[in-house]
């Protein structure tokens, strides 16, 4: 592979080095890991295709439709449940993922510049705007262009709180503030509407905002570092 040396930015604050590693690393193996579950998920689809068509050769057409359902129906739908639950567990863990990194940076600038990230309130403010806040109010961070990439991520945190705590199920009040991306589709079954993640585009979709994200946010904590670190003294 060539490295392409203009790309490679050389941190003031050398504490950022190591974070940066995690944070790389943290996503790759959501990579990894989504296109393992994914892909033997697909073979035991495979496999139960073919079970079928052994099995339903050997029947009479009229009798075909009778021995799937009292056979081998309990097994197809349980597949389909396993790819929701797997793809619903990825989404939840990538935001775990998020907030965890978020907050290991944020608690590398307190220690080191003595500031407080500031605690919970009692407004139902979350804890990736609470960290937000730290950065831009308390370490003031001077970027607001990234501020607009964290609100796209941030959005997806209902998606996330949808799926944790409703199981996928929209309430009629949450439609409008949802927001869809390539491979997240709300499915509607009567007054029933629920959040599909139809394709790992949406994790991958999702991954790729905050690997970018995160690379950017080192690089604006560095700048503010040497700002704070080699002002000139009065």
């Amino acid at each position: 592979m060539k490295i392409d040396f203009g790309n490679i930015y050389l941190f003031t604050w050398e504490d950022l080095y190591p974070t940066e590693v995690w944070n790389e690393l943290g996503i790759e193996a959501f990579r990894k890991l989504c296109a393992n579950q994914e892909g033997s998920l697909k073979t035991t689809e495979r496999e139960f295709r073919e079970l079928v068509s052994e099995e339903l050769a050997g029947l009479a057409k009229e009798d075909q439709r009778s021995y799937y359902m009292q056979n081998l129906q309990r097994d197809d739908i349980m597949i389909k449940e396993l790819l929701r639950l797997q793809r619903y567990s990825l989404c939840q863990s990538i935001f775990s993922f998020f907030e965890g990194r978020m907050k290991t940076v944020c608690e590398q600038i307190e220690e080191r510049f003595n500031l407080k990230i500031p605690k919970k309130n009692k407004n139902g403010q979350g804890d990736l705007d609470r960290l937000w806040k730290f950065l831009l109010d308390f370490f003031e961070l001077d970027n607001h262009p990234l501020e607009a990439a964290f609100i796209e991520i941030n959005r997806q945190k209902l998606t996330r709180n949808i799926i944790a705590h409703q199981d996928g199920v929209v309430r009629a009040a949450q439609e409008n503030d949802i927001v869809l991306m390539p491979g997240l589709e709300l499915h509607r079954y009567g007054a029933f509407c629920q959040l599909v993640i139809t394709d790992t585009a949406y994790v991958t979709g999702l991954l790729d905002k905050i690997y970018i994200f995160l690379k950017l946010l080192l690089l604006d904590i560095d700048a503010r570092y040497i700002a704070l670190t080699q002002a000139p003294k009065a």
